[in-house]
């Protein structure tokens, strides 16, 4: 809604910005998500699409989801009967601790339950992602065959006043089964914090971080291009990290600071990852990197995901099995306690 508000108010300023209305704002959440490869010939790529290239899509998201579904029902099963015993104090004061005294962090089993955690949530968008297609792809096929609309024109603007609503869908379906990018890629693969946080990681919210996040602060900077970039990027990242421990609140009714310390870190990060990469060895967003380059960059770059990991994982596993019962009130005074340590 933030964002259909905003583009309201930029249309006022500029006529030429179109808005949709807030029904069909909720159907575009990722704008830069579809991948055809030629815009030009978006008409070509939707008519290209045959009942066979979707039963065989189908097929492909059914025998996935299956595994998937077999696969999370094994890991919860571990999860829930396996709970470690975590600390309730923040995994970052537990780190500091260690510098400060040498007492162990973490112990090894925490953090691989922890790891195996994130994978399960990792695996979980991924269903989603593969259910909501089977959903769409049934849709899709009742519409495919029933042949829907054959004699359009051939001239394009007529064709786009001519679409029927059915014919809209079946456009709609057919971008998102076939030529948009899942909600979540593969992190463990990552090769740089952009790479995560653009492409890899859950991309739902991704769009709606940099429209009030990042380019609002970019833009108030713009008398220095460096400093709004940096401070745009933390931002997006405050308002990331916020919205996590929003959720924390509601549904664990858990008060803490760990989500936006963790995405303020990550946001650092990649300011100062990009900072070497792009300004000192001169390697900007657009470089392609061999594959060489590529594992080198990943065997710097996912240590230092891994080892944060946990400061991600405990909220959510703290609040499943140790703050469930508490209150906010409670959790505001453990946290002004460890802080007065």
């Amino acid at each position: 809604m933030m964002l259909w508000l905003k583009k309201n108010h930029q249309s006022l300023i500029d006529p030429k910005i179109k808005v949709p209305s807030f029904i069909g704002s909720l159907f575009n959440w990722r704008p830069d998500a579809v991948t055809i490869p030629d815009e030009s010939k978006y008409q070509k790529y939707i008519d290209s699409i045959k009942v066979s290239d979707l039963n065989q899509e189908m097929i492909n998201h059914i025998t996935t989801t299956i595994m998937k579904f077999l696969l999370l029902d094994l890991m919860s099963e571990y999860l829930n009967n396996n709970t470690p015993e975590i600390s309730e104090r923040s995994y970052l004061l537990r780190v500091l601790d260690y510098l400060r005294t040498g007492r162990p962090f973490i112990e090894a089993y925490t953090f691989f339950h922890c790891v195996l955690f994130i994978i399960h949530v990792i695996i979980s968008f991924k269903l989603i992602w593969n259910t909501n297609c089977i959903v769409y792809g049934m849709i899709l096929k009742f519409l495919l065959s029933n042949d829907i609309d054959k004699n359009r024109d051939k001239n394009r603007k007529q064709r786009q006043e001519s679409k029927s609503l059915k014919t809209i869908i079946k456009e709609w379906l057919i971008l998102s089964i076939f030529y948009t990018k899942p909600i979540m890629g593969n992190p463990y693969f990552s090769t740089s914090p952009r790479d995560l946080w653009s492409n890899q990681w859950h991309q739902i919210y991704n769009h709606v971080f940099q429209e009030l996040g990042y380019l609002p602060v970019k833009n108030y900077f713009g008398c220095n291009k460096t400093l709004g970039r940096a401070l745009g990027i933390c931002s997006a990242f405050l308002i990331s990290g916020l919205f996590h421990d929003y959720l924390a609140i509601v549904s664990f009714s858990h008060f803490s600071i760990d989500f936006t310390i963790f995405f303020l870190f990550n946001g650092i990060l990649l300011v100062l990852w990009e900072a070497v990469e792009g300004d000192i060895l001169g390697r900007g967003n657009e470089f392609k990197d061999s594959f060489g380059i590529k594992v080198f960059k990943m065997s710097l770059f996912l240590p230092i995901v891994i080892f944060m990991v946990p400061l991600f994982a405990e909220p959510y596993i703290k609040g499943l099995y140790i703050y469930s019962h508490l209150n906010i009130y409670t959790n505001l005074t453990k946290l002004f306690n460890w802080r007065t340590m």
